[in-house]
């Protein structure tokens, strides 16, 4: 949660100070007021930094590096967790951001006396073959919160040029066992460190307080950046200081003193091995250097937080396999409600217990086996695994063989009503079913088609393809011609079909099509005149053009029509369009003359960004489907800018809100919050639009925006506890408690949190 809140801050406390690029940095020399060294304060909390550069997370690293070097002087320093959570409070009850809220308050609220605060002025690197240029400027200064003096105001920077700064024994262990640990990533380390070390040379310290002879550390090294850790990765930390004492290393409260091995003098390496149950979010790496019977120095490391997940996914369910001749298919059932669900892993075996080998990844719930040998029983297995690297545990296999069938000819036109039971057959020419006649096709039937052919329906058609799908596929490698119905009656549910000219092309023709999939071909499907068809429940995919409607009062619902060139093209249409998943296509919908469409999902709730064209609609989905619910379509004013540009205009319409939000103008600062999110939607956007319509006395709103942020990014700990804080003032404490326990679940450690589920009973 301290991280976030730091990236929070950073983004709405930004200020417009920053030196231009290009002019050169004047450097005045600190200034020390006139205070009596007796009007120093004692106790001193370190406030988190203000950041006018555009590196994200500069600002949090010199704080944490300034840290280090200021516990080592006699002043009493408050933790930085302590810190930042006080602060999260205070600006929540206050409804203040931590600039505007006085220090004696902070002190108050902290027990200190002194306030150290700081900002980044500067920041540059520059990294051309052999050439490096990385530089840093900072300010900080310190308050007396007793006296309400400012007693210290200090400016500084650090450069390194040319080839850059040598790297130091540590650094040269640690890029060879860390595969994120590099020569820049040191520098910068090395960098703000430098920085932190010039500022606190030249602060004073208090009367009357013994300096005490702490042990030195030079550096403190990790390898966080390549987290998350799951189960069996080594979290690692190295640490340069005094030589011969005894170094040890926290997780913050997760792990404490985990030893240290000095591995040459003044050198120290711990590691941890992740174990299986082992989980914790955003945990800073703590070094100590200890001597034996004496004084201790604790550093943080600068880098970044840890993260360890070891939670697999939950095992795979309703595995199923399907032998056809040339392939055996396995589907599953798709896990839900997983954000950090990466894919699937299918495995096979010959024997139902063991030797079990991976032979394919997935990301969709469907594999087909096309190595699969003639006369083996194959058995399959399939886990689940997200991104850290955790894997599902396995369930019982599903079992298969490739079919053994002879494939039945067809061709003609059909004498009588006419069943094709499961089997194989092939289409030479066409099949043609005359008016007054029903062709009923089984489950589990393949029927394959030369080149040209076709099915041409005048009667009645009914494909039975819930149970196990029927499939109208082609024999080689050219198209064939697809099903043609022309004032017929056509029933199908479970179809798939692939390879066609036309899949199917429908005219003044009534039933029904669900359930089914069309891909590769030039049409999906094609509909002209009344009556017509309803479409239900298809997958519509890979086709040049998905649906074709002309003329037609045609019904298309709960359906998904996504990377086809074009994914509906409209033609005097008058029928009904909605609730349907129509996304990522060349383009998603066209229409002459203009149409009006129910709500659908269509990639985006902006209407710039839905590549439709000719269609007229007011409602739209904000999520696929079956988990999106219906809003306002909007227009939104940056979709023809690049990601990067929308993120650069999201951050300077957060910086004037930021501004407006200082002054407590929250009706300017929540337009400016609103616009944000049009342009580049972040966590941190949610969490001060809620803030803000608090601020007015608007909880409904605010409510409104921390669900949204809360669905968008349900990982965001800060989002989830700003929740059911709302919830628990509001009195509504079923619905608090599940927020919170979502916020254990992010951030085991949370303790007003714990606190407030152990007054509510959990």
């Amino acid at each position: 949660m301290k991280k976030i809140f730091l990236a929070i801050l950073t983004l709405a406390l930004i200020a417009s100070c920053g030196l231009k690029e290009g002019v050169k940095k004047e450097l005045s020399a600190p200034v020390v007021l006139d205070v009596p060294e007796e009007e120093l304060p004692i106790t001193v909390a370190v406030m988190p930094f203000q950041n006018d550069t555009e590196e994200i997370g500069i600002a949090a690293q010199v704080r944490r590096a300034f840290y280090n070097h200021f516990s080592s002087k006699p002043y009493r320093d408050v933790e930085l967790n302590i810190i930042d959570e006080k602060i999260i409070q205070l600006e929540k009850s206050s409804g203040k951001s931590a600039l505007d809220i006085k220090p004696e308050e902070i002190c108050q609220a902290l027990g200190c006396d002194g306030v150290v605060y700081g900002r980044i002025t500067d920041y540059k690197k520059v990294y051309a073959a052999v050439y490096s240029q990385l530089g840093a400027e900072a300010e900080i200064w310190i308050v007396n919160t007793k006296t309400g003096k400012d007693i210290l105001r200090i400016k500084d920077s650090v450069r390194y040029h040319e080839g850059g700064v040598p790297t130091s024994p540590l650094g040269a262990i640690m890029t060879a066992v860390s595969t994120a640990m590099n020569i820049r990533e040191i520098q910068q380390v090395r960098l703000v460190n430098e920085l932190s070390y010039k500022f606190n040379e030249r602060i004073p310290s208090p009367k009357g307080l013994k300096t005490e002879d702490r042990p030195l550390i030079k550096e403190i090294l990790t390898n966080v950046k390549e987290g998350p850790f799951g189960k069996g990765r080594i979290i690692r930390a190295g640490l340069e200081g005094e030589p011969g004492l005894v170094a040890t290393f926290d997780i913050g409260n997760f792990k404490k003193g985990l030893p240290m091995k000095e591995t040459k003098p003044g050198i120290y390496m711990g590691e941890y091995l992740v174990m299986p149950g082992d989980n914790t979010k955003d945990m800073p790496i703590i070094a100590s250097l200890k001597r034996p019977a004496g004084y201790e120095s604790q550093w943080i490391d600068v880098s970044g937080f840890v993260t360890i997940d070891t939670t697999a996914p939950p095992q795979v369910q309703g595995i199923r396999a399907k032998g056809f001749q040339d392939r055996i298919e396995i589907s599953w059932e798709t896990l839900k409600n997983i954000p950090d669900l990466k894919g699937y892993t299918v495995l096979r075996s010959e024997q139902p217990l063991s030797g079990y080998a991976e032979i394919a990844k997935a990301e969709l719930n469907l594999f087909e086996d096309k190595v699969a040998k003639p006369d083996t029983t194959y058995y399959y297995r399939v886990t689940a695994s997200d991104q850290t690297g955790n894997e599902s545990e396995h369930t019982d296999p599903a079992t298969a063989a490739l079919m053994s069938k002879e494939p039945v000819l067809l061709s003609g036109e059909l004498k009588k009503d006419t069943a094709l039971p499961a089997g194989i057959y092939i289409v030479k020419d066409s099949l043609t079913v005359p008016k007054g006649l029903t062709l009923i096709i089984a489950p589990e039937t393949r029927i394959m088609f030369d080149e040209n052919a076709s099915i041409v329906i005048y009667g009645k058609t009914i494909v039975n393809g819930m149970e196990s799908p029927v499939e109208f596929i082609p024999s080689g490698d050219k198209k064939w011609k697809g099903i043609t119905a022309e004032g017929a009656n056509v029933t199908a549910a479970g179809l798939r079909i692939k390879g066609a000219l036309a899949a199917l092309s429908f005219k003044n023709t009534e039933g029904s099509v669900e359930n089914g999939v069309i891909s590769d071909s030039d049409t999906g499907i094609a509909i002209s005149g009344t009556p017509a068809a309803a479409l239900k429940g298809l997958t519509i995919s890979g086709n040049k053009t998905g649906i074709e409607l002309q003329k037609t009062d045609a019904k298309i619902i709960q359906s998904a029509i996504f990377q086809n060139a074009d994914g509906l093209v409209l033609k005097d249409f008058s029928g009904e369009i909605k609730d349907n998943n129509i996304f990522d296509n060349g383009r998603n919908i066209s229409s002459e003359p203009s149409s009006k469409i129910g709500a659908n999902y269509l990639g985006s709730i902006n209407i710039d960004e839905m590549k439709v064209s000719g269609v007229s609609l007011t409602k739209t989905y904000d999520n696929k489907l079956p988990d999106g619910k219906i809003v306002d379509a909007i227009s939104n004013p940056y979709a023809s800018l690049t990601q990067d540009e929308r993120q650069k205009k999201a951050l300077e319409l957060m910086i004037e809100a930021g501004g407006y939000f200082r002054q407590s103008n929250y009706g300017k600062a929540s337009s400016r919050f609103e616009e944000a999110l049009k342009a580049f939607p972040t966590a941190d956007t949610y969490y001060y639009l809620a803030l803000c319509y608090q601020g007015m006395k608007e909880d409904e709103k605010a409510l409104k925006y921390l669900k949204e942020g809360v669905e968008k990014f349900p990982k965001d700990s800060t989002l989830q506890k700003a929740l059911g804080l709302m919830y628990y003032q509001a009195g509504n404490e079923t619905e608090a408690k599940k927020a919170f326990e979502e916020v254990i679940r992010l951030s085991p450690e949370d303790r007003q949190v714990k606190f407030l589920l152990e007054r509510m009973g959990n």
